[in-house]
């Protein structure tokens, strides 16, 4: 019982610090990059408390400055089979967070975009941020058998 008390305590402790340290560092990109209207509110409705209360909107800034690219998340599910992959084309937004999940029931596939670095062996999955438009190639990177040269296809991004 009590090893687990100390174990709450500290593990509280760990989560205040890293949160009053983000609440440090978002703030002057908070005031930077925030709306005049939403920093004169918060300011109106407690000026002496806005340096003290900063770990309330700590996580909203943080996580709005940690994406550069204004993308959404796009889950691609893709099934090889048959020396084939079921999605010849994938198109997505440039900015798009991309996480690509491969199932194959028929033996060993893999899933290779050389130009994201991205090489899923097996089933699996890879993320990756879609930060170059273009089209890029992607193919099994599983020597899987004799039609392993047509399993290829085409990531678009725009």
């Amino acid at each position: 019982m009590k090893k687990k008390m100390v174990i709450l305590f500290a593990t509280s402790i760990v989560t205040a610090s890293m949160l009053s340290a983000c609440g440090t560092s978002t703030k002057q990109a908070d005031s930077s990059s925030a709306p005049a209207t939403t920093s004169s509110s918060s300011q109106a409705s407690a000026p002496a408390a806005t340096s003290s209360s900063s770990q309330t909107p700590a996580p909203v800034a943080k996580a709005a400055n940690n994406q550069a690219p204004a993308g959404k998340t796009v889950e691609v599910k893709v099934m090889a089979k048959d020396f084939e992959f079921d999605k010849k084309e994938i198109r997505v937004k440039k900015g798009d967070k991309v996480k690509i999940t491969l199932m194959s029931d028929d033996g060993g596939h893999g899933f290779e975009i050389p130009d994201y670095k991205v090489n899923i062996k097996g089933n699996g999955s890879a993320e990756f941020v879609a930060d170059k438009a273009g089209t890029f190639q992607y193919d099994c990177s599983v020597m899987c058998g004799s039609g392993h040269d047509k399993m290829t296809g085409k990531l678009i991004v725009e």
